[in-house]
């Protein structure tokens, strides 16, 4: 018997250009924004893959201008202009950090009606507001950053984005603009993301955006007017996302005017200061679970204090479609912390991910260990290797139940898990893990 060995360098060489050309595709394959210069690189291989690649439009329809790349450099401009010619009429992905008054952004300007992706950083603010567009006919997304702190004139308006018929992701850093001074297509938007702005611009983007669907909101602060907001309804908001940066004393009475319907994932977490939510916001959310008829399948509360009553409460409202449930920063309210084992079983039944973060998980603290404890043996408890299956697990449910669900995939232990976790809990965690428990730090 005869055995032949091939040379995997004459093997891909051998590869059709078809082939060829979806392996240059998923070689060059980046995340928005980041940098990369294969495309280049497979160009300079030999002269067939350079046919190859410059056949290739798509190859070349990214374009990315980093923070410490001038701009106004020859050798930017001119690989610009090569990218340009070469990705022909196919659309583009721009994910750019310029200056002001940059010769470039005219460059690029002229191939406007090719736009697909289009990501600016810059301190150029009353320069792009200015330019005039008829039509950004292939815009899908707009993510605006803006690198300075001067206000506005609030009298400006930019019509620049107002004919996108395409447009359906938003992202804008709100730190010197309003909402008026944009005029978009509002109403077709589906994904928004807006940073550096308050509660009450929040609401007036959620009324404006009335096809969005998922909705992040980061740096989000009071506008402390306390005022009685209008109560509206958003038909297909699934996600919503809040990430505070100061205390959001407000947003427990603002959410009780809201109807979500549709509202499948929500997530509440404090930025710079503890507890950035008022302790009394459990009992808000769910009065919105309530009154909007939805059904939350991942609930995440960092930095909220709460009473184990109104959690009980919250999760009857939300039982039995959650999936996802994340705990962070529990135990704040003295006397009234949330004790897991208080929560029977069945309220969780479908619960796949579980996440905590106990008091002390900081490394200048000490661990509670008989929370710890508590929650690895209700994690036992509910793995399969430990628990009846088919009909007979229904029937073991009652009130000494624990809160994690028979299905239970992953787990979240804060940062403990490979960096502090106490030695007398090290063999439980592996002897989970190496059961399939997926275990991680968050």
């Amino acid at each position: 018997m005869y055995t032949t060995t091939i040379d995997p360098v004459i093997g891909i060489y051998s590869l059709p250009n078809e082939i060829l050309c979806q392996i240059f595709l998923f070689v060059v394959s980046r995340n928005p924004g980041e940098y990369s210069v294969s495309e280049l690189q497979l160009s300079y291989v030999c002269s067939r893959w350079n046919a190859v690649a410059l056949s290739l439009p798509s190859l070349w329809s990214s374009i990315c201008v980093l923070a410490h790349e001038d701009s106004e450099s020859e050798a930017v401009r001119r690989l610009t202009e090569l990218y340009l010619g070469r990705s022909g009429t196919e659309p583009l992905d721009l994910f750019l950090h310029i200056r002001e008054a940059s010769s470039l952004m005219d460059l690029l300007c002229t191939q406007a009606y090719r736009w697909r992706h289009f990501h600016l950083v810059t301190k150029a603010h009353r320069n792009f507001l200015d330019l005039g567009f008829a039509e950004l006919s292939s815009l899908e997304s707009l993510s605006i950053a803006l690198d300075d702190q001067l206000p506005f004139d609030t009298s400006s308006k930019s019509r620049m984005w107002f004919n996108t018929p395409r447009l359906h992701t938003l992202s804008l850093d709100m730190t010197i603009f309003e909402l008026e001074q944009f005029e978009l297509p509002w109403h077709q938007l589906r994904h928004l993301t807006m940073e550096y702005l308050n509660l009450d611009q929040m609401h007036k983007a959620i009324c404006l955006c009335i096809s969005v669907v998922t909705a992040t909101f980061t740096s989000c602060a009071n506008d402390f007017s306390f005022r009685d907001p209008a109560p509206y309804t958003c038909l297909f908001l699934s996600s919503l996302t809040i990430i505070a940066s100061h205390r959001l004393e407000t947003l427990g009475p603002d959410i009780t005017h809201c109807i979500y319907p549709s509202l499948s994932e929500l997530t509440l977490i404090s930025g710079s200061q503890e507890f950035s939510f008022s302790h009394g916001i459990v009992p808000n959310l769910t009065s919105l679970v309530i009154r909007s008829g939805c059904r939350l399948t991942s609930l995440t509360l960092h930095g909220i204090s709460y009473s184990s009553k109104h959690l009980m409460e919250l999760l009857q409202a939300i039982s039995p479609s959650l999936v996802k449930l994340d705990l962070c920063d529990v135990d704040h309210l003295p006397g009234s912390g949330t004790s897991l084992s208080q929560i029977p079983g069945y309220l969780l039944p479908q619960l796949k991910e579980f996440g905590i973060r106990f008091p002390g998980s900081r490394r200048d603290e000490s661990i509670d260990r008989v929370k710890l404890s508590e929650v690895l043996r209700m994690v036992e408890s509910r793995r399969p290797s430990s628990t009846l299956v088919g009909t007979q697990s229904r029937s073991i449910v009652n009130d000494s139940d624990t809160c994690l669900g028979t299905v239970l995939e992953k787990l979240h232990l804060g940062r403990l898990w490979n960096a502090r976790i106490p030695l007398e809990f090290n063999d439980r965690l592996r002897a989970l893990k190496d059961n399939g428990l997926e275990i991680t730090a968050l």
